[in-house]
């Protein structure tokens, strides 16, 4: 419903939307802490957010839920590194951090973050040389 609603130029609305979810994702997420998939979908759901408020130019709150997107993203890899599609989500939450933060004016920080991101996609290229992606 989010999506569309972006899709659509209502961002206040779409920001509604994406903002009940998340409470409903966390609630099953603290029922099942084991269920990788409700931890992952909750961290989409925090980029979702973040996108929303960004084009909203609340940079503040866009980098609250990017982070909190990058905190899930990093336990999901860590727990399973060989899995290519936890540790690309994790690279593409560093990279939002990274816009906000150089954005804000923080390019050394912003810098820090950029890097990160790219560690991660070189070693899923590396890993996977094959992979356009």
């Amino acid at each position: 419903m989010g999506d569309i609603l972006v899709a659509q130029g209502d961002l206040p609305e779409a920001l509604n939307a994406f903002r009940r979810s998340p409470t409903i994702r966390q609630r099953l997420v603290d029922a099942d802490p084991a269920n990788a998939g409700w931890q992952h979908d909750l961290a989409i759901l925090f980029l979702k957010v973040g996108d929303v408020v960004v084009a909203q130019g609340h940079l503040s709150e866009a980098l609250k839920s990017f982070r909190d997107s990058t905190a899930i993203a990093q336990r999901l890899a860590n727990t399973d590194p060989a899995n290519a599609g936890w540790q690309r989500h994790l690279s593409v939450s560093y990279e939002k951090v990274g816009s906000v933060l150089a954005a804000q004016g923080n390019l050394p920080e912003a810098l820090k973050s950029f890097r990160a991101s790219l560690e991660i996609r070189q070693r899923l290229a590396d890993a996977d040389p094959g992979n356009a992606g």
